[in-house]
């Protein structure tokens, strides 16, 4: 009997040493949620964004991915109305409240805004609403992230806090209470979005580094702290480059126990990579469309980076030439990337593969005033042209002229149909060859009578074509062509047949 008793607490025992420490680390794993905003929509008095709801994409598929946010947890929002907004951050805070243990609130926001308001939905909602959503206790630690213009009004700082080292090699849990709040610009600076990134600079740059570039300490953790000064280094120097000023981000921390918030841990993602770089910078390119995903500083070091599955290259770029080696990532595959695999490209194999950066649509339609000058007549009228091809368009012209001379009075009308070949440039727009043929109504009213001729033409001829502003068109041809009479009317001057040069003129609009 004893030993049974004794067999059944070893068994008792061992049961307890296999669930019992994997069910306590779930129960003080901190419960982190997040409300992610992007908002395309125009504020009154501005344009619509193009990535905002990238930029949100983005950001809840990476804290998915590292961050150790459950998929359920993530509430992404795209053009909400105020009142939606609100009512996501109030049923998050809920869901916390007297929640057991350490808690994360996290609120990211991408689209218009100003000192005062966030537009979400292009409707005002005044900062202090979200702020004092955020500055509540029901959250352990509240993050807010905006990505806007103006941001200064959301971390209440007016530039760049100074650099300061800080402690990174943490656990993954909070130890803190108190709120950060991080914003894309500071006091009346622009925030700005590219479509070489497919998203704004700051976020682009905040989402690389929580994917493992901005881990300063090597153990493949990233805090709040790593994060947003890589993100900062990169904005500055994007903007100062292609933006049209410089945007400071700006940060404004509170946390109590802490100087700073682990926020990313690159190896519980399904997919990572480790990055051995000697010398860099290095950079990895999504195959499929050419988009830099991320930037690895220049220095010796390695990273270890969470990439979601796909086809990449790893690239190195100076003076003597681009270097790169090609990598498939599948999912729950790790993989070992060396600087010292990349091998000389030729610049042409570098190309975007994907589809061109994204431009206005040209026009197919042109109305224009054309006047013809034929000998010593000149013909007035409108042509219409239409675009079937980039490099094939065809056209229609009724003109009409009416002179005096005399006692006697002429009409001539002219209907032409003809077609324009553009080896160079793209139809409305460009040099063209044209072919064409038209008919040619003469008549003669005197005090005699009246008399009629007709005639046909065909002709061939070169012009350019201007296409200003993407809507006002100006072009000029000349064209040589061959008459002759289908019906001669003896007093009006149609008894010849030859050759004739004409000068034509276009002036109208393109839609």
């Amino acid at each position: 009997m004893k030993c049974v008793r004794w067999w059944q607490g070893m068994l008792a025992a061992m049961a307890l040493l296999l669930t019992g420490p994997s069910q306590a680390a779930e129960e003080r794993r901190p419960r982190r949620v997040a409300v992610v905003v992007g908002s395309n929509a125009p504020a009154v008095g501005r344009s619509s964004l193009r990535y905002a709801h990238d930029d949100a994409r983005n950001m809840a598929d990476v804290l998915v991915q590292v961050g150790e946010f459950t998929p359920k947890d993530v509430r992404v929002l795209l053009d909400p109305e105020p009142e939606e907004l609100l009512s996501a951050m109030d049923a998050q805070l809920g869901a916390l409240r007297g929640q057991p243990g350490e808690t994360l609130l996290l609120f990211y926001y991408s689209g218009h805004a100003d000192e005062k308001a966030l537009y979400p939905g292009g409707h005002a909602l005044p900062l202090e609403e979200l702020r004092r959503r955020i500055d509540t206790p029901d959250a352990t630690v509240r993050v807010g992230i905006i990505d806007a213009c103006r941001g200064g009004g959301w971390t209440r700082a007016k530039g760049l806090q100074p650099e300061a080292p800080f402690e990174v090699n943490i656990p993954l849990t909070l130890q803190s209470e108190g709120s950060i709040f991080i914003a894309s610009s500071s006091g009346l600076e622009n925030a700005h979005e590219t479509s070489a990134l497919q998203g704004s600079f700051f976020t682009h740059h905040l989402v690389a580094g929580l994917r493992g570039v901005a881990d300063q300490g090597s153990d493949g953790e990233v805090s709040v702290v790593e994060a947003f000064t890589y993100a900062r280094q990169l904005t500055l120097r994007d903007t100062a480059l292609l933006g049209e000023g410089l945007q400071h981000p700006s940060f404004d921390m509170n946390l109590r126990g802490r100087s700073d918030l682990p926020l990313a841990r690159v190896k519980t993602s399904a997919s990572w990579v480790e990055v051995k770089q000697t010398t860099g910078p290095l950079s990895v390119i999504l195959a499929s469309s050419g988009t830099r995903v991320l930037e690895v500083p220049a220095g010796k070091r390695s990273l270890y980076v969470a990439l979601p599955p796909g086809k990449y290259l790893l690239v190195r770029k100076e003076s003597g030439g681009t270097f790169s080696r090609e990598f498939t990532l599948e999912a729950g595959q790790r993989e070992v990337l060396d600087e010292a695999s990349l091998e000389p490209l030729q610049t042409a194999q570098l190309q975007r593969k994907g589809p061109a950066e994204e431009e206005p649509p040209r026009p197919r339609n042109t109305l224009t005033f054309s006047p013809v000058l034929m000998a010593a007549l000149a013909i007035y009228g409108l042509e219409y042209e239409r675009a079937l091809l980039p490099e094939l368009s065809v056209f229609v012209a009724p003109r009409l002229s009416i002179q005096n001379e005399d006692a006697s009075r002429w009409s001539y009308a002219q209907l032409m149909l003809g077609a324009r070949y553009f080896p160079f440039g793209h139809a409305p727009g460009g040099l063209f060859l044209t072919s064409r043929v038209s008919g040619i109504s003469v008549s003669a009213s005197s005090p005699t009578g009246q008399e009629t001729g007709q005639s046909l033409i065909a002709g061939l001829g070169v012009g350019y074509s201007l296409l200003a502003w993407n809507w006002l068109v100006l072009s000029v041809g000349v064209t040589e062509s061959y008459f002759w009479t289908v019906r001669e009317g003896s007093e009006v001057g149609m008894t010849k047949e030859g050759f004739v040069t004409d000068l034509q003129f276009n002036l109208g609009v393109a839609f």
